[in-house]
């Protein structure tokens, strides 16, 4: 009976945390098609699309994989089964990405379609992060770098997450005038995605454990 349990519970973690990976690709796809910037962890593969010949999923790939190999040379751990398992789901949202690219259409030249799309990113984007992260699984690569960086500087999550995004864009910026001679996937959802999705993962924790109450 407890092993039936254990499998049951463990095949309940796993749908809520698939349940997470599709809801944040739809979130990533919503901000980019709403045509007022891209958000700062998928900036360089929005602009790389521009001149390389890959899709916007399988650039994410090749992004999440260097964020991989980032965190096992700082850790100096290159057979570790949880970053491994890194590896599978950088390919599912790669290709749960190009999935919705291909499903999700609306007007994005209407303004209220922008704002609304946008909402929706964050919203949605936060709410797939509470399904991964509170399941205790896989980390998200991107995540998993921002963690490893402050567990080896000793510095606040907090802070090197917004380092991150903040290179991130720099990195963006510079490709795009290298490769186009302008800045491409900048605008107000970089910024509010910045912003808002962090503090919308926590109203929605405090939502989920006021509901338990």
């Amino acid at each position: 009976m407890m092993k039936r349990d254990n499998v049951t519970s463990m095949m309940k973690r796993v749908t809520i945390y698939l349940c997470g990976v599709l809801l944040v690709s739809l979130g990533i796809v919503l901000c980019k098609k709403c045509s007022l910037g891209i958000s700062p962890v998928s900036c360089i593969p929005y602009v790389l699309e521009d001149c390389l010949p890959f899709s916007f999923g399988t650039l994410t790939i090749f992004f999440h994989l260097v964020n991989i190999v980032l965190q096992m040379i700082l850790l100096r751990r290159f057979l570790n089964a949880r970053l491994l398992l890194q590896v599978p789901l950088a390919l599912l949202f790669g290709r749960v990405i190009d999935g919705f690219q291909r499903i999700v259409v609306f007007n994005n030249t209407l303004a209220l379609n922008q704002w609304i799309a946008l909402a929706l990113s964050i919203f949605f984007t936060a709410l797939g992060m509470v399904c991964m992260i509170s399941m205790n699984l896989i980390q998200n690569p991107p995540d998993g770098l921002v963690r490893v960086i402050s567990q080896k500087t000793g510095k606040e999550l907090g802070k090197i997450k917004i380092g991150y995004d903040i290179l991130c864009v720099a990195a963006a910026v510079i490709i795009g005038l290298l490769t186009s001679g302008k800045i491409r996937g900048m605008g107000a959802a970089t910024i509010l995605s910045a912003l808002l999705v962090g503090r919308t993962v926590t109203w929605i924790k405090q939502a989920i454990a006021r509901i338990k109450q």
